[in-house]
């Protein structure tokens, strides 16, 4: 555990020192700056109901490109990297499991993930003062929908670590996370619709709307409810693909 845990703190240190990190958040509240002062100004002149605020800013583009673009870009060089430069071999032969490895550089991912969306749940603080809102928000809905996209944003950085294990090229592991961020946040609606006949089986349907993680995180998680059978999704998909890298470093040691 103690290893585990030096590798979390290297790895997380090295996300805070990286241009690369700072230059996504830099972009990222730039960008949701103009959103959340648009969506707030809506609000205010048409004397929406606030409570809905919350809520109004999860639908934005800024957030479904943070979720298919980011963890890609964060998960990149976990091991593609050392593969390209040899440190790898070393870190196999160092007195470590291969899994203290995988979920500290996992775990260091997912910390500095959640940094970066700890100043809009800050935000949404501010909007409360008298300046702006001067009103009491609803932060119970906001805890269940932060809930569940970092449990989706969790396995997605599981998976950008498995992509990063399978290749020394850092480029090429980004594209592959982000290629399956986007396939599994539009291919399941987009395959119910156009899969006919078909799309209506009873299993078919099942199988798609369980991996239909937008849905299920507007019906679900955006409107403050919290769903178990969802929570074990994620979890199952962070285990999943943190043991599918596992595997991938095993037969690597092996090999």
């Amino acid at each position: 555990m103690n290893r585990l845990l030096v590798t979390f703190q290297k790895e997380l240190f090295s996300y805070c020192i990286s241009p690369v990190s700072w230059i996504i958040a830099v972009v990222f509240y730039l960008w949701r700056g103009f959103e959340v002062y648009g969506v707030v100004y809506s609000f205010d002149y048409y004397r929406a109901d606030q409570d809905l605020l919350p809520s109004a800013t999860y639908g934005l583009t800024s957030t479904f490109w943070m979720v298919v673009l980011v963890p890609g870009i964060l998960t990149m060089r976990t091991f593609a990297e050392e593969r390209r430069t040899g440190s790898l071999e070393t870190l196999m032969t160092a007195p470590v499991r291969d899994f203290e490895v995988v979920v500290g550089k996992w775990a260091a991912a997912s910390a500095f993930f959640a940094l970066l969306w700890l100043p809009s749940v800050l935000v949404l603080e501010l909007l409360q003062l008298g300046p702006f809102l001067d009103a009491d928000l609803a932060f119970g809905p906001v805890f269940a929908a932060y809930l569940g996209m970092f449990l989706l944003s969790g396995m997605l950085l599981a998976f950008g670590v498995f992509a990063s294990s399978l290749t020394d090229n850092v480029l090429l592991a980004a594209l592959l996370a982000i290629l399956f961020d986007f396939g599994l946040m539009q291919g399941p609606r987009m395959l119910a619709n156009n899969l006919g006949a078909a799309g209506q089986n009873y299993y078919v349907r099942e199988l798609l709307d369980k991996f239909d993680v937008m849905g299920n995180f507007a019906n679900w998680f955006a409107r403050g409810l919290i769903d178990t059978s969802q929570i074990a999704f994620y979890v199952g998909g962070v285990a999943f693909f943190l043991f599918l890298t596992g595997v991938s470093l095993s037969s690597r040691r092996i090999a």
